[in-house]
């Protein structure tokens, strides 16, 4: 059936296509369809329900099963869509492109009222549902985002669509030998497959039965007539959280420095007469003149990671600027990652309102045999990594223990305490006085070892007040490293050697698989070993006793020292029988 308007368009007439497990549906399934709905979106599982009538009359069909039971199951896979009883609509003319949604069956309802009508319900959802069903704990090494998103999507069963290569992977080739390290922690697939796209400035998404990880990107651009084929259009443009640019700061502790990157300028798809978000920062008149957004609890290895992130939070806040949604005739090319381009609304009074929208949702729906599309605008990638920086356990400065790099160790108040400055925060501020942990702390006791300036710290917060500082403990880095190599101190797993050293090289070792312990000053003399294997004790250098000297390094560079109590120096190497 097809309609002809005044203008001497054709206007199609929409009839539902439903394959069941890769069978054609009967057509009396297809007649007693009462409504279906297909929503899509670049950020959720696509969904579909689809309402079937079935008579019923209560006291008399109690036992009598529902015509069509045999068809439905849970887990049964999918395909429908809409195609044309006339050949005139392009886009439905094969069967085959009128195909909205491949998925699977989970849930089914009956609806039974006193009426003479008990509809079944089918609702389900694309493949990517498996992506949401259990939580993991695993680690992933040495591999790419990108290999991680086809690894996962084998595990469960999806077929690849387009993968982007992401790059790297990012380390410090510390694991094996290798980059790359990335943790899946007690985190659904889609969860965590959606934070590592947020990181790199990716969509994942399903379409036709495929996932996607791809940098955001126009696939197709679909031109719709207002007040036509477009009837209904609402737009919101807005300046909220709109800044000029986007700086993300890290602790690179291989270098000892800190990771700075800033994005200045939004890419966005969406494209208007009203221009681009950052624009609308400086619009208000006081302080600051040129708003900044600094995210400093998003840890980063690399410089590259806090570009990439700068620039998919930038893009993000950008595409929050524009915002839409409409309505039009039915046609199942309208999906998200299209592009509608606005024809004709210059001239029905839209002014700056027209131009090209990116569409990031749809819903179909088909309802008393009339077919609509409804689709949203709602930015590049949904504020997928504004819901991780802003929903999940966030976390103020303060809140979390930072990296701090000592600034001042002279106490004003002698309690033992400095001051540090948090790079991961700022370069300009420093912290208040941040009181030490000791081994051992009490009145006039326990391990006095204070950290130098320019030492790397970990700092904690009393209650997470960021005005009550402690440093817990110094850490190494790939500037300052350990004072023993690790080879030499690790033997077979076993730590064999432990090392306490100064600033000017004083060095006290205790070694477990030789079985001494050292002492000895910075310049290497004197020096003390002590030997438990052999009871001895063994100096280099001047030894005195009772202010008498004992000997010296140019007549005997080693000796063997009794150590029994009482024992003069003159009978020291010879003691009495008795003894």
């Amino acid at each position: 059936m097809s309609e002809q308007g005044q203008s001497g368009e054709v206007h199609y007439v929409a009839e539902p296509i439903l394959e069941i497990d890769g069978q054609i549906a009967p057509k009396k399934l297809i007649e007693d369809i009462l409504q279906i709905s297909i929503e899509e979106s670049l950020h959720l599982p696509a969904m579909f329900t689809l309402i079937i009538q079935n008579a019923y009359f209560p006291g008399s069909d109690q036992d009598k099963p529902w015509q069509h039971e045999s068809l439905f199951a849970i887990g049964k896979f999918i395909r429908v869509g809409f195609a044309s009883s006339i050949t005139q609509a392009f886009e439905f003319s094969e069967r085959k492109k009128g195909y909205l949604l491949e998925g699977e069956i989970t849930a089914m309802e009956s609806h039974f009222t006193s009426g003479s009508q008990a509809p079944i319900i089918i609702r389900g959802y694309d493949v990517s549902h498996r992506l949401h069903r259990g939580r993991y704990n695993r680690s992933f090494q040495n591999m790419k985002d990108s290999d991680i998103v086809k690894k996962i999507a084998e595990e469960v069963g999806i077929q690849i669509g387009t993968i982007d290569d992401t790059g790297g992977p990012h380390g410090y080739g510390d694991i094996n030998g290798a980059n790359g390290y990335v943790f899946q922690k007690n985190q659904t697939n889609m969860q965590f497959l959606r934070e590592r796209a947020a990181h790199n400035g990716f969509e994942l998404y399903v379409q036709d039965g495929k996932l996607n990880f791809r940098q955001p990107k126009v696939d197709e651009s679909l031109q719709l007539k207002w007040l036509k084929e477009l009837h209904s259009f609402r737009v919101r443009v807005t300046s909220a959280e709109q800044v000029t640019g986007v700086e993300v700061r890290g602790w690179d502790y291989s270098r000892k420095q800190p990771i700075v990157e800033t994005a200045n300028a939004e890419k966005v798809l969406t494209e208007t007469g009203r221009g681009i978000g950052s624009q609308t920062s400086t619009s208000f008149k006081g302080q600051p003149p040129t708003p900044k957004m600094i995210v400093v609890d998003q840890p980063v290895f690399t410089i590259k990671e806090a570009e990439t992130m700068s620039h998919a939070l930038c893009d993000e806040l950008g595409g929050e600027f524009v915002q839409a949604d409409a309505r039009a005739e039915g046609n199942p090319k309208i999906r998200p990652g299209k592009v509608v381009e606005l024809q004709g609304a210059e001239l029905q009074g839209m002014g700056k309102y027209n131009g090209k929208y990116y569409v990031t949702e749809t819903r179909h729906l088909f309802h008393e045999r009339y077919y609509t599309t409804e689709f949203s605008v709602r930015g590049l990638r949904g504020g997928n990594l504004l819901s991780i920086l802003s929903t999940q356990s966030h976390l103020h400065p303060g809140q979390t223990p930072l990296v701090g790099i000592v600034t001042d160790n002279q106490d004003p108040k002698g309690w033992g305490r400095v001051r540090v400055k948090f790079p991961t925060l700022t370069e300009e501020h420093a912290s208040y006085w941040a009181r030490v942990v000791g081994m051992g702390a009490g009145p006039g006791r326990g391990f006095d070892c204070l950290p130098e300036v320019n030492d790397e710290v970990l700092v904690a917060f009393e209650h997470g007040d960021i005005h009550r500082p402690y440093v817990i403990g110094g850490v190494w880095n790939g500037t300052d490293a350990p004072p023993e190599n690790v080879i030499n101190s690790v033997v077979g797993g076993l730590v064999c050697l432990r090392t306490f050293k100064t600033r000017a090289g004083h060095t006290l070792k205790f070694d477990d698989k030789n079985q001494t312990i050292e002492i000895k000053t910075g310049i290497g003399l004197p020096k003390i070993t002590m030997n438990g294997l052999t009871g001895e004790i063994n100096i280099e250098g001047i030894v005195k006793l009772n202010g008498s000297v004992y000997s010296s390094p140019s007549s005997s560079p080693s000796n063997s020292l009794n150590t029994a109590p009482n024992i003069p120096p003159s009978t020291a190497q010879n003691p009495p029988a008795n003894t």
